[in-house]
């Protein structure tokens, strides 16, 4: 039933978006009950009293959003009923009201106590029952450890201010370690509190075979569990008929990564690799191209944002970045595909596997590399304009900021 006749749908050519699009025509034009004619009158987030009384939302002025000027009192909060009668309960000049719900006075319910000690240490516990409990297949047995990365907050305005990297609006990263995933899936550890953290799982070579896309938190002494791995969410955990191997044991200690990955910087992680094993060929004397292509660079002086070897070897990385196009070919898919991030997915890492020209790597130089393409193959470890700055001419900082 429709109650206010007296506000027109829209049924012109054009119907005005919000101030960041313009108008868009539509052919024919649209007659859509979802939306009343704007600029205009408009009702919006009724709330039933009975069946004909209504406390409602109301603007009798432009909303905001369109192009012409908007008053301070744009929405107030009316009591209104199904024969076009309404009456003003509220209006703030200064801000619109909207989304209106009757409450009424109750006696507060009682205060449960905490159940964490006041001297917790700023750390808590994890456990995750399977990692293979997860809607993309794992097969059982293919991993061997977790990857624990920190996910840093945002302490810039807007996406790219500065860039931290290649891939376009990337949250910053950095790697606190790796701990066991044990033979049944399990895994038990310790991880600090108050920190956005993110899980990789690793096969036994040391490359993600699926990330987490978004973050978990710890709060001082809490324990906190999963089933799985991006477990179906409808699905129960399953039974088990004894403890988890996992739990036989006091929870793991973060193994910290590599030099260069907390706080993470490319010019420490990955440039010594290349300085030892890369630029004899591809240096300043020599720079030799890939199958033809033109010279390679891997120096590490800065270049643009960045350095040399960086601009030169990020496009052979698969990393994710928003708005560069569909799965698969693209890499802007909202959730992880197995393989298909980082370094598993990298035509850097085929080079690596088939030992381009010759070379031998340590376990340790290769983890490197791997961390790099796993760690959404960053660059900066900061926000900070500073302290990227010193990064890129190779220099360490304290870590970045964190407010």
């Amino acid at each position: 039933t429709r109650l206010t006749p007296h506000v027109p749908f829209p049924e012109t050519e054009d119907v005005l978006l919000p101030h960041w699009r313009s108008a868009i025509a539509f052919d024919p034009p649209p007659t859509s009950p979802e939306m009343e004619r704007w600029p205009g009158q408009s009702y919006r987030s009724p709330y039933p009293l009975s069946e004909n009384v209504f406390i409602v939302a109301y603007s009798f002025d432009p909303l905001i959003g369109e192009p012409n000027a908007n008053p301070a009192n744009t929405y107030g909060l009316y009591l209104a009923d199904a024969h076009g009668n309404k009456e003003l309960l509220y209006r703030d000049l200064n801000i619109s009201s909207v989304w209106p719900m009757p409450l009424h006075s109750r006696t507060s319910a009682p205060a449960l106590p905490s159940i964490l000690a006041e001297d917790a240490p700023n750390e808590g516990v994890f456990y995750l029952q399977d990692v293979y409990q997860s809607t993309a297949s794992l097969p059982r047995g293919e991993i061997t450890h977790l990857r624990i990365v920190q996910v840093l907050p945002k302490s810039t305005p807007h996406a790219n201010n500065p860039t931290l990297g290649a891939p376009n609006a990337s949250p910053g990263k950095q790697v606190l370690g790796t701990v066991p995933v044990e033979a049944d899936g399990s895994a038990y550890f310790r991880a600090p509190a108050g920190i956005g953290l993110a899980f990789q799982a690793l096969d036994e070579t040391g490359q993600a075979v699926h990330m987490m896309r978004s973050i978990a938190y710890l709060q001082p002494g809490e324990h906190a569990s999963c089933i799985g791995c991006h477990e179906p969410r409808h699905d129960a955990p399953p039974a088990l008929l004894g403890n988890a191997m996992a739990l036989e044991r006091p929870p793991s200690v973060i193994e910290p990564g590599p030099d260069g990955s907390l706080p993470f910087s490319y010019p420490l992680l990955v440039q010594p690799v290349l300085d030892a094993h890369c630029i004899q060929c591809h240096g300043h004397e020599r720079a030799e191209g890939l199958a033809g292509q033109p010279p390679l660079l891997l120096t590490g002086e800065p270049e643009g944002r960045y350095t040399v070897s960086y601009n030169a070897l990020v496009d052979r990385v698969s990393y994710a970045a928003w708005g560069r196009g569909p799965f698969p070919e693209g890499n802007s898919e909202p959730t992880t595909q197995p393989g298909f991030f980082g370094a598993k997915g990298s035509r850097l890492m085929v080079l690596l596997t088939e030992k381009h020209g010759d070379v031998e790597l340590s376990p340790d130089d290769l983890d490197r590399l791997i961390t790099w393409m796993d760690a959404n193959a960053l660059f900066y470890g900061t926000f900070n304009y500073e302290d990227q700055a010193r990064q890129q001419r190779g220099e360490r900082i304290e870590g970045p900021d964190l407010e």
